[in-house]
């Protein structure tokens, strides 16, 4: 028997004879959205190392309490960044090197948490404008994880604007010698 073309029953598989299978669609990853994801990252991070300083702090000054608060807030900001960090992976990036803002000196309770108080509205920032950004893009995922940050933002906000209420109200109570002399 010689090969045909055209011939009937032919042994040789074309390409229907392997099944056929769907390729995904493989969709580029928002930029944007990796923008927003990665300068929060840099901003959890310089957050949580600003709290273990300022936690530091607090135990050298001997505010025991405060310095143990400290240390929650940064476990939760390294929270945070890990949430972040997964979600990254999951659009296929990776953190390309966040860039950390120092820690800021205290010398005093106040100035620590005014410090920390700015932290975290710079956090809320750009969580607030992220989450706008992906509810108009229509990235539901997105748009649930800065959801989720920004009212754990606003939570700890709320909890460092409590112990600065808290701390006045002590300062308020407690008697204070005079501040000149005669000397």
């Amino acid at each position: 028997m010689r090969f045909q073309p055209k011939m009937q029953g032919n042994v040789m598989p074309g390409a229907a004879a392997y099944p056929r299978f769907e390729h995904p669609q493989v969709v580029a990853p928002n930029t944007q959205i990796l923008g927003y994801l990665g300068r929060a990252l840099s901003l959890e991070f310089s957050a949580g190392q600003h709290y273990l300083a300022q936690a530091s702090l607090s135990k050298f000054r001997n505010e025991m309490e405060f310095a143990e608060g400290f240390v929650t807030l940064a476990n939760e900001e390294f929270q945070h960044a890990n949430l972040i960090t997964d979600r990254m992976v999951s659009q296929g990036a990776l953190p390309a090197g966040s860039i950390l803002s120092p820690a800021s000196p205290a010398n005093n309770i106040i100035e620590a948490l005014r410090t920390c108080e700015a932290r975290e509205l710079a956090l809320i920032q750009l969580y607030g404008e992220a989450f706008q950004y992906t509810m108009n893009v229509g990235a539901a995922e997105d748009h649930s994880l800065f959801s989720r940050l920004l009212e754990e933002e606003q939570t700890q906000l709320m909890r460092v604007q409590s112990w600065l209420d808290e701390y006045y109200q002590m300062m308020a109570a407690t008697p204070q010698p005079p501040q000149w002399s005669f000397v």
